[in-house]
């Protein structure tokens, strides 16, 4: 067995003592950061998935050890559950995984004079394979006496499922839906069945001597060939050396694309980048990028953008395309891109900026110029979305959206600002990327268009704005009357999002200042509370919208704790649910899990607080944490893709702690005008001091910090 994680003893907690300033923000000094890891904000219950890239069969695997199947099958959250029960007094001890890039679910019990290790995994002997013609999933099982005399075990199989069941001694299978079959390495010696659809199989008893281990396993056939031999236990073990190589040697996922000094980190970001490809599935023969495997199992327009930037940046652009052109088939006749709901407006600005961040990305005017048409639609559609706001009966949406779905916190239809927000955002880069291809005039006559639209935006946000219980002046989402009747952090998303990725604000607007103020009245366990669908909980991935509006507005060390903060409500399996309560709080679970905007999340911040493009500069280091800075520490990006080219950057702090050296590989794309390196956070250097390097040379150069 093989473990690359700290376990939860061990912690760091380093406490830096600065001043942090942000434009925008009165330049008003906030409490200093702790950097702290240890998990302690993880949901009680998790989910995690062991299958393969792109494969059709998300298998999961609960904390308990649970295989779990048939989501939403049979009256049930799933249908079907498979275990094993040993002893009635095995106490569950915790779970983690063999390696963030090897999903092989470890969980370990405990019982007087018995230690249980359960191993499950994915079989990949044949990977690549035709996935649909069905694979084997494994529940490997190591046992040791622990005591001072034999001992006898009498386990039993636990097939607990909603669905058609068939047993057969004589071959020694358990078939479940008419297809799927389950068997065990021991022999099944008999049936019980009690209430629920809980069937107890009696397995053939097991002898432990004294102080010595023995292994069987169950073995889980989704419908295809493969179970019908059961393998030999020496089998099993060469197909577990088998999926840990195809992890970690043949997937060939982006893996090293980045590299952090902080372990954990570096496992939430890798987990994060395997977790992508795990949901991700092929659909009409092109790779889909996907949220989640249970309810959320498809690519939705907000989600999807950010999966698929996401995807772009660690240097799977060719793959994300497919995920773009699969959001332009959904285009109707009339422009309008139209998915989730047909007054969720928002689609159709999220879509404008999806395409052009990644033809950016990517670096093909080519290809923006083949879809460049399809963008023209969309950006027409806006235009008539305004036009009807004139010509409805309300008059809080004068010249900006009709009312419209909010999502994040706040269902129905309303007049709100939600989709405001985003179609100025996609308003923008559709005149941003006009620039880009030389259509000079074309630009032009929109940001007329963007500029009445922004203008309607300031005089309605001027009319609804509040205070929050401490005296802070925010917008909240919703318009007129309605707006203060909801907490204030509530549907806010959309306003972090209007911050970075929109920029369409200046850096000292003071609407920006107020909500971001608001939102930081509220944080509990580091997070903001009560933002999303759970009014008394956590949205997890939030606090990468939340960090990364702190970083555009300047204050990357905020940022930087929003990241740590982000990755404590983790699992200790390295996956995040949408939403959970806090902790000690009744649980509530809210959406899917593994989430996977949340992995795209942490994979976007990750990067950013280590470069962030901004206009024709690209920032090194606005948000780089003082922890890793220690002596020896290395943070490398391994040609991370941005609009000037991939960068390849290495900072490697000396021995002595008390200097790094820094080399930055040339940019291949002229427009960059300049490097900046931010020095404030991580070295004595003052509140925004910078350094400025030439994006067309090789660079290196030593950075003294302390």
């Amino acid at each position: 067995m093989k473990n690359q994680l700290p376990k939860s003893k061990l912690f760091l907690v380093i406490t830096v003592l600065f001043f942090i300033t942000c434009p925008g923000c009165n330049k008003q000094a906030v409490s200093p950061p702790k950097y702290t890891f240890e998990f302690q904000f993880s949901p009680p219950e998790w989910q995690t998935a062991i299958c393969l890239p792109d494969d059709p069969y998300k298998t999961l695997v609960d904390r308990s050890g649970e295989l779990l199947y048939h989501y939403s099958q049979g009256g049930r959250e799933f249908g079907t559950r498979i275990s094993v029960q040993f002893t009635e007094d095995a106490r569950w001890i915790r779970q983690d995984l063999y390696s963030p890039r090897v999903p092989i679910v470890n969980t370990f019990w405990q019982a007087d004079g018995l230690e249980i290790i359960e191993e499950a995994f994915a079989v990949t002997d044949a990977a690549p394979v035709d996935l649909p013609a069905g694979r084997d999933d494994i529940l490997l099982f190591r046992l040791k006496n622990t005591g001072t005399k034999e001992r006898t075990i009498n386990p039993e199989l636990i097939v607990n499922t909603a669905l058609s069941f068939n047993y057969k001694t004589d071959i020694q299978r358990v078939t479940i839906n008419d297809k799927e079959t389950v068997g065990s390495s021991l022999k099944m010696t008999g049936l019980s069945e009690a209430a629920d659809g809980i069937r107890r199989i009696r397995l053939e008893p097991l002898s432990i001597p004294s102080g010595k281990s023995v292994a069987f396993y169950v073995q889980y056939n989704n419908g295809g060939s493969g179970i019908n031999t059961l393998k030999s236990n020496d089998a099993i073990q060469l197909s577990y050396k088998n999926a840990v190589d195809f992890w970690e040697k043949k997937s060939q996922l982006p893996f090293n694309c980045v590299e952090v000094p902080d372990p954990i980190i570096q496992g939430l970001f890798e987990s994060s980048v395997r977790n992508i490809w795990q949901a991700r599935e092929i659909k009409n023969g092109l790779p889909a990028l996907q949220v989640g495997p249970t309810c959320y199992r498809g690519l939705w327009i907000v989600d999807g953008a950010f999966l698929l930037e996401s995807a772009a940046m660690v240097g799977a652009g060719d793959q994300a395309r497919n995920g773009v052109a699969y959001e332009l088939t959904k285009q109707k006749p009339d422009g309008r891109i139209e998915i989730l709901a047909s007054d969720f407006w928002k689609e159709n600005g999220i879509v404008l900026w999806t395409c052009v961040r990644h033809a950016q990305l990517t670096q093909d005017k080519v290809w923006l110029e083949t879809i460049w048409p399809k963008l023209q639609l969309i950006a027409e559609y806006i235009k008539t979305l305004r036009r009807q706001t004139l010509q409805n009966n309300s008059k809080l949406d004068d010249g900006l959206n009709p009312a419209g779905n909010l999502d994040g916190g706040i269902g129905g239809t309303h007049d709100e600002y939600t989709n405001t927000y985003w179609n100025l955002t996609g308003l923008k880069a559709f005149i941003q990327a006009a620039g880009w291809l030389g259509k000079n005039e074309e630009a032009a006559s929109w940001q007329k268009e963007y500029d009445s639209f922004m203008m309607a935006f300031k005089n309605a946000a001027s009319r609804d704005m509040a205070k929050d219980p401490k005296g802070n002046a925010y917008l909240p989402a919703l318009m007129g009357e309605d707006g203060p009747k909801e907490l204030p952090q509530r549907a806010q998303w959309a306003f972090c999002h209007a911050v970075y990725p929109g920029q369409i604000f200046t850096a000292d607007d003071p609407l920006v200042a107020g909500n971001l103020a608001m939102l930081e009245a509220t944080e509990r366990e580091d997070m903001v509370y009560g933002t999303g669908w759970n009014a008394t909980g956590i949205w997890n991935y939030f606090a990468s919208f939340y960090g990364h509006a702190w970083l555009w507005q300047g204050n990357g060390q905020k940022a930087a704790k929003a990241l740590y903060a982000f990755g404590n409500h983790a699992a200790p399996t390295l996956v995040w649910r949408e939403e959970q309560s806090l902790k000690g709080e009744n649980f509530k679970k809210v959406g899917d899990m593994p989430h996977n905007w949340a992995s795209a999340e942490f994979v976007r911040l990750t990067i950013h607080l280590l470069a962030l493009d901004r206009g024709s500069d690209l920032h090194l280091f606005e948000g780089l944490p003082p922890e890793w800075t220690k002596p020896g520490m290395v943070t490398r990006l391994n040609g991370i893709a941005t609009p000037f080219g991939a960068l390849k950057m290495e900072l490697k702090v000396e021995t002595d702690g008390r200097s790094a050296h820094l080399r930055v590989e040339p940019l291949t794309d002229p427009s960059c005008k300049n490097i900046i390196v931010h020095l404030s956070g991580w070295t004595k250097s003052s509140v925004g001091n910078e350094m400025i390097l030439n994006p067309a040379k090789l660079n290196e150069l030593d950075i003294p910090i302390n």
